[in-house]
């Protein structure tokens, strides 16, 4: 990363962060200007932005709200592509957004007033459909009246009869189940006798159903056929207003989304003009990028101002190392597994880029932990459909190429374990007797992957020790190498007890460490012994290689075995689909889970110093 100033013509502000938004380079930092020294820099001041200026800034954010709004309230799709030119169509558009906003919001209050009356009248009409059904015939004719209740629980029903019975002996109630679940309560009476009975019901909290004014008066069959008239006039009125927004959107739906992206691109300039310095004549502006493109970023400027912009590198200083941004920047195979490494806080600018070793070795100890041929193929499959389906380099691209790697070295040690959806697909095939049978071999296995993981954590060290060394703490770095010694010895140790010749160089080793555990308490202090512990404790947590692993294939072996049991051809294949298909699904959880915690925890923990601060350019608003 390289520390650049930028310097021109004041009057050239505006078109060079322009330019400079078009490259995405550089990440302006005004708190550069306080850590330089004062003999190094320009006499420059915060740039003062004149009333034209600021007055735009408001202009627009507020226009931009209101697009906003507007947008809001339209239906998506279907709009057409708008050419016009934003800058020359900036006021044109700033008279017509208030208009279309208030007739947006107009058309959303009236179809939201049409869904309430409409859901209200659904509720009449059910409850007019279920007391046509309750209503005695001849009820109307005979002068009697009748009071419909909606009651939702149903114990409910026996107040009601109660209330009734209690307030006229000769109310008759009748209820019914409507359509949505509800009961319906209808109480007819005469018709003089009816209101000490609505007001019977009202002291006992008993509601009414109250029909609009406009079915008031009409007989029974009326009142249905007035609501069913009213509802189609209703959805035909809601039906106009939506065809109303639809074309409206097409419309102009375009035009105001390039406008809003060009305001926000707008927007983002003059906020950034305010991280900008000054001298009497010049800006002045200092930042960040990546120190391969400091020349392409000149010449990018040189090619749109000529000569009146000036890019100058400037020394990196010891107290501002933890304020550089950090860019991961890794070749073509790497570069997917940094989705990997941002899952967890940006490292610092003095610490290692993890991305190249977690793209070694997460694939490695998933295939050690998986490995199987069939499952690997598939998985290789799935992998590549999610390359080809994925569009640009998005997240479903990059854990497709991170899963195809993974699934090589799951083949690949599939054939050393010789395992095809198990050891019979591996029998099928001829292979009677692999190179390493992980249900024979737990032994070995755990050796093995305690070894791998030795060799991860000094990996993981030596790391840590030209990190420090980067970040000049000397001690750390002494700790570090001394911790890397004694770890070799212990392993050398453990090793002798299992090789011919492990005698003769078993007390040489022991000398080693009696000299060594005096330095790692030196460069230490008191709690290097326990960091030695857990250097070690981290070694041990590899054996969780072998032992997921091992699951994984007594699984594979259950699936086969439980196949070849079923006694019908058939039945045996589903099972073994089915079970086949559940080990993968785990295989695939497990492995990543695992290989990422011995990664996070066991790895990073030696060399990554969280902290850092991510690299954010200067480039267009999405």
């Amino acid at each position: 990363m390289s520390k650049v100033q930028v310097a021109g013509p004041r009057s050239l502000l505006m078109p060079v962060l322009e330019t400079i938004q078009r490259t995405e380079a550089l990440q302006i930092d005004p708190q550069i200007k306080g850590r330089i020294d004062e003999g190094a820099v320009l006499e420059v001041r915060p740039l003062a932005l004149d009333g034209r200026t600021l007055a735009e800034r408001l202009f627009l954010e507020d226009l931009g709200v209101r697009i906003e709004r507007l947008l809001a309230l339209l239906p998506g799709g279907g709009a057409r592509e708008s050419y016009l030119s934003q800058s020359r169509a900036l006021n044109s558009i700033a008279a017509l957004v208030g208009k279309h906003l208030a007739a947006a919001e107009q058309r959303v209050r009236r179809r939201s007033d049409l869904q309430s009356e409409l859901a209200q009248l659904n509720r009449y009409r059910v409850f007019l459909s279920t007391v046509e059904s309750l209503v005695p015939r001849g009820a109307e004719a005979a002068g009697l009246e009748y009071i419909g209740v909606e009651v939702r629980d149903p114990t409910a029903l026996e107040q009601l009869t109660r209330v009734a019975g209690s307030l006229l002996l000769g109310a008759e109630v009748r209820t019914a189940r409507a359509e949505d679940g509800s009961y319906i309560g209808l109480l007819t009476t005469e018709k003089e006798l009816a209101s000490k009975l609505k007001e019977g019901l009202h002291g006992n909290q008993i509601p009414e159903i109250v029909l609009p004014s406009y079915l008031e008066g009409l007989p029974l069959r009326d009142k249905l056929e007035a609501a069913r008239a009213r509802h189609e006039a209703l959805s035909a009125e809601a039906a106009k207003i939506d065809a109303e927004a639809r074309d409206f959107a097409v419309a102009w739906r375009g035009h105001y989304e390039a406008m809003l992206a060009w305001l926000r691109q707008r927007l983002s300039l003059l906020r950034t003009s305010a991280e900008v310095y000054e001298t009497d004549r010049c800006f002045v502006m200092f930042g960040w990028m990546p120190s391969a493109g400091v020349d392409r970023f000149r010449q990018s400027l040189a090619e749109h101002h000529g000569d009146a912009v000036v890019v100058e590198e400037k020394e990196i200083l010891q107290k501002e190392l933890e304020d550089v941004p950090v860019s991961l920047r890794n070749p073509g195979y790497f570069r997917p597994f940094e989705l990997l490494v941002r899952l967890l806080p940006t490292p610092r600018y003095t610490s290692i880029d993890p991305t190249p070793f977690i793209g070694i070795f997460f694939p490695l100890f998933f295939g050690m932990i998986l490995g199987d041929v069939g499952y690997g193929i598939l998985l290789a499959f799935v992998a590549a459909g999610l390359v080809a389906f994925a569009k640009g380099r998005n997240i479903r691209r990059q854990v497709g190429q991170i899963l195809f790697a993974a699934s090589i070295y799951t083949i690949i040690f599939g054939v050393l374990y010789g395992e095809l959806f198990g050891e019979a697909g591996a029998r099928l095939i001829g292979i009677e007797e692999p190179l390493i049978d992980r249900r024979k071999s737990i032994m070995p296995m755990l050796y093995f992957t305690m070894a791998v993981g030795t060799v991860h954590v000094l990996v993981g060290l030596a790391l840590g020790f030209l990190s420090a060394l980067r970040g000049h703490r000397r001690n750390e770095a002494i700790f570090k190498l001394f911790s890397i010694l004694i770890l070799l010895c212990i392993a050398g140790v453990a090793a002798s007890y299992y090789a011919p010749v492990g005698a003769l160089v078993r007390k040489p080793l022991l000398m080693a460490m009696l000299v060594i555990a005096p330095v790692l308490l030196l460069t230490g202090g008191f709690l290097a012994p326990f960091e030695l512990l857990r250097h070690l404790g981290n070694i041990v947590s590899y054996v969780r290689i072998m032992a997921v692993g091992l699951a994984s294939v007594l699984l594979a072996y259950v699936a086969n075995s439980l196949a070849g049991r079923a006694g019908s051809v058939w039945i045996g294949v589903a099972v073994a689909i089915l079970l086949h298909t559940f080990n993968l699904l785990l295989g695939v959880f497990a492995p990543t889970v695992h290989a990422l915690r011995l990664h996070y925890v066991e790895f990073f923990s030696k060399f990554v110093e969280p902290g850092g601060k991510p690299y954010v350019p200067l480039k267009k608003v999405d």
